[in-house]
């Protein structure tokens, strides 16, 4: 049974979503090999604007769309609002890495970014969303109740 959009019923493409997540990991590995919270600043900004403002300004959403069109990779939606869910919990994985190395909290910015990054790398290599398998549960439950 396909799961279908309860909220917005708009759909997204998983490709981009997927290539999206391929460029966050790749910044995410940046931040953990140099230290430099720059590389989070920046990841964050550009998941505000993917999820608050307009696209177009996003340099992840357009590099994915530019090399979805060079590939000539296949387009596959998937429910709008999940992305958007997961979107928001990506933004707050970023946001806790942001206070954990202000905050000086080595272990704790390791295993943040550390199930972040194994969160992004299931969405690239398995098209597995954590934050979008979580909406639908909540869903499945708030539901019901």
């Amino acid at each position: 049974m396909a799961q279908a959009c309860p909220i917005n019923f708009t759909s997204v493409d998983n490709t981009i979503g997927r290539l999206s997540s391929l460029f966050s990991a790749g910044v995410v590995s940046l931040f953990l090999l140099t230290g430099t919270s720059l590389w989070l600043f920046l990841l964050g900004t550009d998941l505000m604007i993917r999820l608050y403002g307009n696209k177009q300004f996003s340099l992840i959403d357009q590099t994915s769309k530019i090399i979805k069109r060079f590939f000539r990779l296949p387009t596959r939606t998937v429910d709008g609002a999940a992305k958007n869910v997961a979107g928001h919990f990506g933004l707050l994985f970023i946001v806790l890495m942001i206070a954990a190395s202000f905050l000086g909290l080595t272990y704790t910015l390791d295993a943040i970014a550390g199930t972040y990054l194994f969160c992004l790398l299931l969405d690239v290599f398995f098209s597995f969303c954590v934050g979008c398998k979580v909406y639908h549960i909540y869903r499945l439950f708030a539901g019901a109740v």
